[in-house]
Parts: structure tokens; C-alpha cells; sequence
């Protein structure tokens, strides 16, 4: 089968929606699809080639946002492609009315039914499925033991507490703040950061002045991370889009047979 796929693709990506992108793409290939992928922000200056040579299918595995909704309406009106949207992280939720209640998308794979996904794709198939990890990345290095990423922090003999995630002021870093102020010496606090975005403005600061410990390096064997830690906290409050709706670093973790501290984000506690 011939598929296009809307995604941005990374050889080791750090990101969620990265992860999903490159798992599906590599799946795909190895099933024998060919499968061509145009950069998200690219998509609507790419429409003239979709609609000339149109794929069997086209997967959109970002959002869905106000773009994709778009791009796929004129799709679903002058081509035959099947449309499908991994409902990663949708942002849909102040489309203009003039994009609400066309047809659309024909499936979309979403972690829980939404009422906005329905507003912009009424008649599309949904098909409930925690959109969650790729296994193989769940792959210790088994080099030097569960404890071998911070030695330097298990030598002081206190729990080690880790989030994973892009430094930014939506993932409710405040709140590891406030642990590390409850618990002083008796916690170390680990922030596995992405090594491809930029900190927030005014963030790094503060974490580092109360000893929480930032790394950005890129860790290829992201399990090595858990394995490391004794506790997972997933502080990103309900109410900000500061993740994808069902984090893949809480499955991470748990698949580690960690334990979770989190905030009801998402689809999280649905899906768990």
C-alpha cells in the first residue's frame, strides 16, 4: 500500500509525539508499504502534489489541530485517499466554526472519545486505543546495572525521583519544587530534559538553585532512566496542554515496574 504519512520524523526522537511518528513509519516500512512523510508545517504547501498523486491512505499523527482539520477536508473533497488521525495531543478546541461539522477524516485512533474530535470529523470511525509506547525502547543498555546513570546520586542512600520531559512552564515544574522544599535532603530529584528544545525563559534557574539536578543529555536507552530511579513524578497540572493526552513517559515507567506519582492528566486515568 501506498501511505503518506504527516509527521515529523526523527532518528532518535525525545519527544512523545516524535516516538509515535517514527514508530509508525518504521512499522509501516517494514511491512512493505512504501510510505512518503511530509513535515507537518509543510502540509498545506504540499496539498497541489497530495491531490495529484494521491496515496491509498494518509496518516496525520500530530494534533489533530486547526491545520490538520483543513488539510484534510480539502483532501476528503478532491481525493479518494483514506484519512486517518492519530489523535496524539488534538488542539481543536477553538476551530472556527467553519471548520466544525464537514466531513473529514474517515478514522481517527484516539486514546478516549472527545466531543471536539466529533465537532470537526462527524462522520469519521473512532476507534478507542491508548495511543501508548513502542516496546523496544523499553530496552536497558544492561551495561552497568539498573543503577548506572548517577552513581554519584545513589551513593547518598535517599530515593531518587525523576521526570522526563521539556523544560518549559506547562509541565508544572513549580511542583518539584515544592517536593524538593518538603523533603530537602531526604529526596534527589533528577529533570531528564529534551536535548532538542530550548528551556522556558527564567526556568532552569530556580531548579538548579534548589538542587535539583537537570540533564540534557540524549540517553539511547531511555529505560536506563527508570531503572535508575526509585520514583516517577508526572507533575504537569490537568488544566495546560503540557504533554501529549496519554504521556508516554508514564507508561515508560511503569513498564520499568516503577512507581508513578501524577497528576489525573489527560486520558491517564481512563487508559490506566
Amino acid at each position: 500500500m501506498d501511505i503518506t504519512v504527516i509527521a515529523e520524523y526523527h532518528d532518535q526522537p525525545a519527544e512523545g509525539i516524535n516516538v509515535v511518528s517514527k514508530t509508525l513509519i518504521d512499522d509501516l516500512r517494514q511491512a512493505g508499504h512504501m510510505v512518503r512523510v511530509i513535515d507537518p508545517g509543510k502540509v498545506l504547501h504540499k496539498l497541489p502534489m497530495m491531490l495529484r498523486a494521491p496515496s491509498d491512505m494518509t496518516v496525520f499523527t500530530h494534533g489533530p489541530g486547526q491545520r490538520t482539520v483543513l488539510a484534510t477536508r480539502i483532501l476528503r473533497a478532491l481525493s479518494r485517499t483514506k484519512l486517518v488521525w492519530v489523535a496524539t495531543r488534538p488542539d481543536i478546541q477553538h476551530c472556527p466554526g467553519w471548520l466544525k461539522g464537514g466531513r473529514s477524516a474517515h478514522f481517527i485512533l484516539c486514546n478516549r472519545p472527545r466531543d471536539d474530535l466529533r465537532a470537526v470529523a462527524k462522520d469519521a470511525h473512532m476507534i478507542e486505543q491508548p495511543i501508548g509506547i513502542a516496546p523496544e525502547r523499553m530496552v536497558s543498555s544492561g551495561s552497568d546495572g539498573p543503577d548506572s546513570l548517577w552513581p554519584e546520586l545513589r551513593a547518598r542512600d535517599v530515593p531518587i525521583a525523576t521526570h522526563v520531559g521539556h523544560l518549559r512552564s506547562t509541565r508544572g515544574l513549580d511542583r518539584l519544587l515544592e517536593i524538593k522544599a518538603l523533603l530537602g535532603d531526604r529526596i534527589e530529584i533528577v529533570m531528564q530534559a529534551s536535548p532538542y528544545f530550548e528551556p522556558d525563559p527564567g526556568l532552569v534557574g530556580p531548579l538548579q538553585a534548589a538542587n535539583i539536578h537537570i540533564r540534557r543529555d540524549f540517553v539511547a536507552h531511555i529505560a536506563d532512566v527508570y531503572h535508575s530511579s526509585d520514583l516517577y513524578l508526572f507533575p504537569t497540572p490537568p488544566e495546560h496542554e503540557g504533554a501529549i493526552e496519554l504521556p508516554l513517559s508514564v507508561l515508560e515507567a511503569l513498564s520499568c515496574k516503577i512507581p508513578v506519582v501524577s497528576t489525573p492528566f489527560g486520558a491517564l486515568p481512563g487508559a490506566l
